[in-house]
């Protein structure tokens, strides 16, 4: 079977032909400078052609993208212009104009990152790989409600996080007033700089405390898988990783020169575990052991809590079933359990490891996992850094060859662990399409 490349598909896809409504932009634009002038009918032919060419594009989830990303733009610029003006006004002005303009900004802003995951994840050269082959399976439902008291509504926990936040962005007003008053009055006391940075602080605190309780919120109301009975018959992919790497993961982007503290507490932005949950979307929903004694489930993979004295047995059983097997490499006795284990029971096509580390700590992981039968790690490959904490990932040549993909910034407008990943996962979802078409080729033989 000849292997496409990434984006290609089997046959050319025809022209759109162009919308009815083309001809009647003309008379229509001369008609508007006529009556309005001609800045307005430059205008109107400026969105006629943007029209057209969404209409006639092979590709419109690239321009979803655009879109999603404008609105983003758009939603910061309203938030900043709005603290703009009290800053300038010194109020929230005329019946809280500025207070609404920052939330229409903050509305634009997490409707249009709702606009950029559903066209990214439409972007997929992967997912629609898989389509094509019959491979690619809706979402279902995975997972129950987990046991336990729920003493807080989730209504009132998103009501409560979302005032917490609220008196935040006002700490951050009542900061841009202060520090607008020391800057142009000649005069201070020598506490006034002591008084800005304590509002900074506040301001700080409880928007990261708001956010913190939203993300909580939802987590704590996410649905847990019950059994490794729940997953029989089900398409799924099983995420396996160390405990101690579940915070880093779960954070969002980190701040380039501030580290990942300030996108954590003051973004409501994906963590980087769900991310990765998005780009293996096409083998199916992410399943994930939880950390014994957690009390709420992390975002990203759908959690299943296993008895810390027995969780190799129902572990090896998931890996059996798993369409495909993702193992995050760390240190601990327990990944290099699960990779060894892995290699003994599925086929190469169906695992691949993720690299969350730096050359010199990827160096000490080799030294510490020696030799893995049937196959050795290969060595770093360094690559332009992305601003996420997965470097690369490792796939299997049917031999157990072992391949390092060092990951590449993908085009701008793209979501860049999601992108990066959808084109380095490539290779090892042909071959592991291929395995699965071969399976299906020989049910219906045998069937026959």
């Amino acid at each position: 079977m000849s292997r496409p490349q990434p984006g290609q598909s089997p046959d050319r896809l025809p022209e759109k032909p162009l919308p009815r409504w083309f001809p009647a932009a003309l008379p229509v634009s001369v008609l508007v400078a006529v009556l309005w002038g001609p800045v307005y009918a430059a205008v109107l032919c400026g969105v006629a052609a943007v029209a057209v060419a969404y209409a006639t594009t092979r590709k419109p989830e690239l321009w979803h993208l655009a879109a999603g990303t404008g609105l983003c733009a758009a939603g910061v610029l309203a938030q900043a212009f709005a603290y703009y003006l009290i800053l300038r006004d010194g109020s929230l002005g005329p019946h809280g104009s500025a207070a609404v303009l920052f939330l229409l900004g903050l509305q634009f802003f997490l409707h249009g990152r709702k606009v950029r995951r559903a066209a990214q994840l439409t972007l997929s050269a992967l997912r629609r790989h898989r389509e094509e082959n019959g491979l690619l399976r809706a979402a279902e439902p995975l997972g129950e409600r987990r046991p336990g008291a729920r003493r807080v509504p989730f209504a009132m926990t998103s009501v409560f996080g979302a005032v917490v936040s609220g008196l935040g962005s006002l700490f951050l007003c009542f900061t841009l007033l202060a520090l607008r008053d020391l800057l142009t009055t000649g005069d201070n006391p020598w506490w006034a700089s002591l008084v800005v940075a304590a509002l900074c602080a506040q301001a700080v605190l409880f928007i990261g405390l708001g956010n913190t309780i939203l993300r909580t919120g939802v987590q704590y109301y996410d649905t847990v898988v019950s059994s490794p009975d729940d997953l029989a018959g089900r398409q799924y992919v099983l995420y396996l990783r160390s405990f101690r790497d579940d915070h880093r993961l779960s954070r969002p982007h980190r701040v380039p020169l501030a580290g990942a503290w300030p996108a954590a507490a003051v973004s409501l932005g994906q963590g980087e575990e769900e991310r990765i949950a998005d780009a293996l979307s096409w083998a199916g929903p992410l399943v994930g052991v939880g950390a014994p004694g957690e009390r709420v489930p992390r975002a990203g993979a759908r959690r299943m809590y296993l008895p810390p004295d027995d969780w190799q047995r129902p572990v090896s059983t998931m890996m059996r079933g798993a369409a495909l097997v993702v193992i995050v490499l760390g240190k601990g006795p327990g990944t290099l359990w699960e990779i060894r284990e892995a290699m003994r029971i599925l086929p190469p096509e169906r695992l691949l490891l993720l690299v969350p580390m730096k050359e010199k700590a990827y160096d000490e992981f080799r030294e510490l996992a020696g030799d893995l039968a049937p196959g050795v790690l290969p060595a770093y490959r360094r690559s332009r850094a992305l601003s996420s904490r997965v470097r690369g990932i490792i796939h299997f040549e049917p031999d157990w060859t072992a391949r390092f993909v060092a990951l590449r910034r993908p085009p701008p407008l793209e979501d860049p662990l999601v992108g990066s990943l959808d084109r380095a996962m490539w290779p090892a979802m042909v071959r592991l399409t291929e395995l699965e078409l071969e399976r299906r080729a020989d049910g219906r033989r045998g069937e026959a």
